[in-house]
């Protein structure tokens, strides 16, 4: 598997005016976050609302540039690449959001929506756009008949296999999966998984799969990153993840996954107080407020992300 996408000491901070007569307010949404994606593999990243995911999504979809770090997609380093490049990377990388009916434009057909990517990034005649569109539909379990059809007259789960048809439309290397069947029925989750696994093995497509479900999780990553506040706190290989988390945070979110086994006893972790602000977080380690594992350390200095137990974690209480 070649290495497809290599994010270093991605930072992402936004200024925010709080009043007319204060200061900007610096929010630290992402801090010194690393990893790599190779084809035909998928990288988790899962964390509570506000951990700072879906900023890392914006930033690998180049609808935002990071503030420090570097970015580099097929051998290209974004910093440095020029507006063709970042044109041309722009088509390898695609991204399918939450909600699919809000990321569809009513007012245009299914057909012109899958269309419109070809039309404004190809040469290809309109017989062979409709062919594709065609095709795509097939590939995605849609009828093509249904291409003159509004978004409105489709299922959510149907809507959402429209959405990962238009990301492919120009065939890309990475596709950024935001939450993409949290807004889904349960027995409609299952059937928009295995297509994306069928489409991964098929196109040999890196996924960077944003969720709070652990339990989808576990199903389809086959790398899972942590990350709390903005810091990546833990990142291993789904099996040795969840067989033997190391962090107090992987350790509270796995706690609160259900498990379909009346008979499987595990302990609850409930996590104290709420996550800290981004405009003031917390010295040292920012998970120290709420780690029942706290000592002094934590408090003065933040811990690094260090090979422990065949995974990398951020705590000074893992061994």
């Amino acid at each position: 598997m070649s290495v497809v996408l290599q994010a270093k000491g991605l930072t992402r901070d936004y200024a925010v005016k709080r009043g007319v007569f204060t200061k900007q307010a610096i929010v630290h949404a992402l801090a010194d976050v690393s990893f790599d994606l190779e084809s035909g593999k998928t990288l988790a990243v899962v964390g509570e609302s506000g951990s700072g995911k879906s900023t890392l999504a914006r930033l690998i979809t180049m609808i935002e540039t990071p503030t420090a770090g570097a970015l580099t997609i097929n051998g290209v380093d974004l910093s440095t690449a020029s507006a063709a490049d970042r044109k041309a990377l722009r088509r390898e990388v695609q991204i399918v959001f939450q909600n699919p009916y809000g990321s569809l434009n009513p007012r245009q057909t299914i057909g012109d929506a899958l269309e419109e990517p070809l039309i404004v990034n190809t040469s290809l005649s309109r017989a062979d756009r409709q062919k594709a569109v065609a095709e795509m539909m097939r590939r995605v379990g849609l009828r093509p008949e249904f291409a003159d059809r509004y978004p409105h007259m489709f299922s959510g789960g149907q809507r959402q296999r429209i959405a990962i048809a238009r990301a492919l439309m120009l065939r890309p290397k990475i596709l950024v999966l935001d939450e993409p069947v949290s807004a889904l029925d349960v027995s409609i989750r299952a059937q928009v998984l295995n297509l994306l696994a069928e489409l991964q093995q098929e196109f040999g497509l890196a996924y960077l799969f944003i969720s709070h479900d652990l339990s989808v999780v576990r199903h389809i990553a086959d790398r899972v990153m942590v990350i709390y506040l903005g810091h990546a706190v833990e990142v291993a290989s789904r099996d040795v993840l969840f067989a033997n988390p190391q962090h107090p945070y992987t350790r509270a979110l796995l706690s609160a996954t259900p498990v379909a086994d009346p008979h499987h006893k595990k302990e609850r972790i409930v996590l104290q107080g709420e996550m800290p602000s981004p405009f003031n977080p917390p010295s040292g380690c920012a998970f120290h407020p709420r780690c029942p594992l706290a000592m002094r350390e934590c408090s003065e200095r933040a811990p690094e992300l260090e090979e422990k137990q065949s995974r990398l974690v951020a705590c000074f209480a893992a061994k």
